[in-house]
């Protein structure tokens, strides 16, 4: 431990506060509203989420000396990640995400209108408030001190110390399976492909990928996606922290909790009942569910094969 991860952990602090308080007042249906965190900036919020759930994550297991990483790259982990939302969150104080519209015949994919990224000047007017400046504040102080922990002495000099599961099992068909049901869940449903296709006000037809209208479910998503590629890269590398069971089960609940909160929103469209659902939704539901196969037989063959007894030389 090294001062600059206890700034860190503070930061974290400032981030999680951020998170729960008014970034914009800007003016909506019903005159001015004030909008919050995860209403007035959904996929920046959760990048903010994610910066200090990486903070806070290596700051713990480098205290219980368990760091996953190397000391100077638990410092740049930390650095990078805080980074990203510094930035994303300094465009968005002078272009907040307001006043888009969408016409006939337009495609809104993971690029596209002010909901996502745009120049300042197609941006709406809105009075940045109190919370973002914290939020900002938390993200820079998170960064700096995740810099100069990867450039002091005694970050350089940490080696990591990983938890790893006494009892591997190494790469599988079934962890296979569930890496490439990781990678069909995100990439048909948030990326490029048609999950909704809703009406304009002019009459025409608007098509959106999952990655703009449902930007919740979109991060759990890309979240269960990441852990699932993690645990199976650490497994092939027979570096995995939990045993085979365990992991499968692991893999299992993931792709459950996907897969659930994917067909929640193919079941209930963020448009309302007007909206259709094209088949790269349900392509991503089948990865969902190919994930929490895959990691219930993951589990199933490892436990039936820890119950077997070895074999022992001179007993029948």
């Amino acid at each position: 431990m090294t001062t600059w991860l206890w700034v860190a952990l503070a930061g974290a602090a400032l981030q999680v506060v951020a998170l729960g308080s008014d970034f914009y007042s800007a003016m909506g249906d019903d005159g001015v509203e004030n909008k919050d965190a995860w209403i007035g900036l959904p996929h920046t919020s959760g990048l903010i989420l994610l910066s200090a759930i990486v903070a806070i994550g290596m700051v713990a297991f480098t205290a219980a000396g368990r760091n996953p990483l190397r000391g100077r790259n638990v410092g740049l982990a930390i650095g990078i990640v805080g980074l990203l939302a510094a930035l994303q969150v300094g465009y968005r104080m002078i272009a907040p995400p307001f006043g888009a519209t969408t016409s006939s015949s337009e495609t809104i994919q993971i690029l596209g209108t002010c909901q996502w990224y745009c120049a300042p000047s197609e941006a709406a007017d809105a009075d940045v408030l109190a919370g973002m400046w914290i939020a900002l504040a938390g993200c820079v102080l998170v960064a700096l001190s995740g810099f100069l922990h990867a450039l002091s002495r005694r970050g350089r000099e940490t080696p990591a110390q990983p938890v790893v599961a006494a009892t591997q099992a190494g790469m599988t068909p079934w962890l296979g399976l569930a890496a490439i049901g990781a990678v069909a869940q995100f990439v048909f449903g948030y990326t490029f492909f048609t999950v909704y296709t809703t009406q304009a006000e002019d009459g025409g037809a608007v098509t959106w990928s999952g990655w703009i209208p449902t930007p919740q479910t979109s991060n759990l998503v890309l979240a269960a996606s990441v852990i699932v590629l993690l645990f199976v890269r650490a497994a092939s590398r027979e570096r995995s922290p939990l045993a085979p069971s365990a992991l499968g089960a692991v893999i299992a609940v993931v792709g459950f909790v996907a897969g659930a909160r994917i067909f929640y929103r193919l079941l209930e469209p963020p448009f309302g009942d007007g909206a259709e659902i094209g088949i790269a939704g349900y392509l991503s539901v089948a990865g969902a569910v190919l994930i929490a196969i895959a990691g219930i037989a993951q589990a199933q063959s490892n436990r039936d094969s820890e119950r077997m007894p070895e074999a022992v030389p001179g007993r029948t």
